[in-house]
């Protein structure tokens, strides 16, 4: 068993990185306030025997050093409670920047191998948990001498004693530690149960409309009553264990306790025990069985927890399918010369990209088109470093973009997607994340043509947006984020078929940007406009990801089966939603 908690208790500490002379000062107060614990029956001993005796000089000497024992115990306890808290804001802080540090460095494969339900529960609980622990390892560590100390000073007044209180605690300590490992096994099926519940409950608010516009709503409900049968299930017998484990372990006790006590009355009626011995061992039974719940206690949340570390483990032993190495040049000032040279990309095996050969020149407008799965977003991908290439290399002004040092590479490529994310705070502070210039941001705004509607909001940029801001027009939102994306002063701006969820007098706005944008910048767009294909400089057509064509509008038009078919697509969309 000790072999197996101390696997727990390394695996802890690796995650949680507790500061060691914190640590310390923790393990130090608790085992000053258990000695101090202990003193109190024997000194409560000494008084009664002092008062038995009519001492009245050595019953004061007693009851002052009960007073200093007693505030030296609270003492203790405060600083243990004091040093607890630190430890717990460290752990806290410390494991919450390990989760974001490395969620940012994930691919896009890491939400279908953890769910949103498992990723939320385990920050919102999980984390609480492991910072929570080291005060369950001070118990562990430190209740086991204050146990023994007991035992030596009961083992004074006749071996009868500590040995009644050893087999009753080894016989109550197996049966509750076993059945604290059923519960435990129990338990981390019924948080996984949970898990599928959060994430069920996660995708239905994500797609309320298509539940109600497909009337999904019986089939999902038949859904969640499966979850819930299984969870219902699990609980019982999870709650099996823990009645066992907190209630019926306890007749043990009261069974020895009722054996210890006749034991003492006899020997007392005989003469044999004083009442200040029999006081003494009394309240040292009590301290003994209270010492071992807070042992079990400690071993159980020991247990529990390292459920709790291995759910963080998860997520920071994820590991993407090919991680993306940064270099060391840090050139700043780029040009936006982009080349793509022989590049293919494949993943599970099927080849998304295929030999791409193209070459962007500085402040050159390039539209990216062809139909869906032609491997459009894919070359985005790899050219934001989110993918790395199977074979062929990406090149920005003339240094392969693997060379590139982090900060200066992810400053000079940004990109506005075309569902892009508002954080829930004002228009400034999601401003604020990129530059807090904000003489930069109102120039940003203009240039995206959001700024005069900004203006006219009550609180101007302090509005605070909404959940998925949600108080202003998707049109309005993409440009906020467009805005956001310019203030990066990045070379190469990327936009994701941005016009999707533009309205028609936002979508105006687009022709103009693209002019400003390419005054000093290289930009590189997805999009299904025809309109938008034309005011590019170059239009590159993919199919089945490959180039089939490069050139203008005009150009492809008479060369490109692709583009024609293209143009025609959305020519009859567009007079269908007419």
């Amino acid at each position: 068993m000790l072999k197996e908690y101390w696997r727990f208790i390394r695996e802890y500490w690796a995650i949680a990185e507790l500061k060691p002379l914190l640590f310390l000062v923790s393990l130090l107060t608790a085992a000053a306030y258990k000695a101090l614990e202990i003193a109190q029956p024997f000194v409560g001993a000494m008084i009664i025997k002092s008062l038995s005796d009519q001492n009245a000089e050595e019953t004061y000497r007693n009851i002052i050093i009960f007073i200093v024992v007693y505030f030296g115990f609270r003492l203790a306890l405060y600083l243990n409670w004091r040093a607890y808290s630190w430890n717990v804001n460290y752990s806290y802080c410390h494991l919450h920047d390990q989760i974001f540090n490395k969620l940012i460095t994930v691919d896009q494969n890491f939400t279908r191998k953890i769910s949103k339900g498992f990723f939320m529960n385990t920050i919102n609980s999980d984390l609480i948990s492991i910072s929570e622990m080291a005060d369950e390892l001070a118990e562990f560590f430190t209740t086991p001498f204050q146990t023994i100390a007991i035992f030596i000073i009961v083992g004074e007044y006749g071996l009868i004693y500590p040995a009644i209180f050893f087999i009753s605690n080894v016989i109550y300590f197996y049966v509750r530690n076993q059945a604290d490992k059923n519960y435990n096994f129990y338990w981390q099926k019924t948080r996984r149960e949970d898990d599928r519940y959060s994430n069920f409950l996660g995708q239905a608010a994500s797609g309320l409309q298509e539940v109600k516009t497909f009337n999904m709503l019986p089939k999902l409900k038949r859904r969640l009553a499966l979850i819930q049968l299984r969870y219902d299930k699990l609980y019982k017998k999870q709650r099996a264990e823990r009645t066992i484990r907190d209630n019926d372990s306890k007749h043990i006790f009261y069974a020895f306790q009722a054996i210890l006590y006749l034991l003492l009355i006899i020997g007392f009626v005989n003469g044999n025990i004083a009442i200040d011995v029999l006081v003494l061992i009394i309240s040292y039974h009590e301290s003994v069985t209270t010492c071992l719940n807070d042992f079990i206690d400690a071993c159980i949340d020991i247990r529990l927890t390292n459920a709790s570390v291995h759910r963080v483990r998860t997520i920071l032993e994820y590991h993407p399918e090919k991680e993306y190495q940064f270099g060391n040049v840090v050139k700043d000032n780029l040009s936006g010369h982009i080349e793509f040279k022989n590049v293919s990309l494949v993943i599970n095996r099927k080849s998304i990209l295929k030999n791409i050969n193209l070459n962007i020149k500085p402040h050159e407008t390039v539209a990216i088109v062809g139909f869906p799965g032609a491997g459009k977003t894919m070359l985005f991908n790899v050219l934001l470093r989110l993918r790395q290439p199977t074979k062929g290399k990406v090149y920005l002004d003339d240094i392969n973009i693997k060379d590139f040092s982090k900060e200066i590479y992810t400053s000079s490529v940004a990109v506005a997607n075309q569902t892009p994310f508002i954080f829930n705070t004002s228009i400034r502070n999601n401003l604020d994340f990129v530059d807090t210039n904000i003489k930069k941001q109102i120039e940003a705004c203009k240039i995206a043509g959001i700024h005069n509607f900004i203006e006219t909001l009550p609180m101007g940029y302090n509005t605070i947006l909404r959940e998925n801001a949600s108080n202003v027009s998707g049109g309005q939102k993409q440009m906020i984020s467009i805005a956001r994306t310019i203030l990066t002063d990045a070379e190469i701006i990327l936009l994701d078929d941005i016009t999707t969820s533009l309205d028609p007098d936002t979508a105006k706005l687009v022709p103009a940007l693209l002019k400003r944008l390419e005054k000093d910048r290289t930009v590189l767009m997805i999009t299904k406009k025809p309109e938008l294909m034309r005011l590019a400089d170059r239009i590159v057509v993919l199919n089945k990801g490959e180039i089939e064509a490069i050139g203008t509008h005009s150009k492809l038009m008479k060369s490109s089966k692709t583009y024609r078919a293209l143009q025609l697509r959305s020519i009859s969309k567009e007079v269908v939603n007419a």
